[in-house]
């Protein structure tokens, strides 16, 4: 099962990314093998959404985020003024609750 399905479909469809400050997805995966849509990386880019993978098993040479989502989102938190801020969440349950136990959403 792709958790990532939905978040895809909306990024997909042009919600206007591009029209907004900051546009962030924190996507996760045990590892870069188990990350699906990696080759749509580039164009999610282009369309406005900076894509921060998160790799809970990396290898050695991996230099990119490492833990779980919510650690990363933690470590990178930036959100200027969360009254214009919001989340969409997609994934297991115990990030979801750790998100909204932290008042991410």
């Amino acid at each position: 099962m792709l958790f990532c399905s939905p978040i895809r479909s909306l990024i997909e469809s042009g919600f206007g990314a591009d029209q907004r400050s900051d546009v962030r997805l924190y996507y996760g995966a045990t590892n870069l093998q188990r990350m699906a849509y990696q080759d749509r990386f580039k164009d999610w880019e282009s369309s406005g959404v900076k894509v921060v993978s998160v790799l809970s098993q990396p290898n050695d040479v991996w230099q990119g985020e490492h833990g779980f989502v919510q650690a990363a989102f933690t470590r990178a938190k930036q959100i200027y003024n969360p009254l214009f801020a919001g989340a969409v969440l997609c994934g297991q349950r115990q990030m979801t609750e750790v998100c909204l136990h932290l008042n991410f959403i």
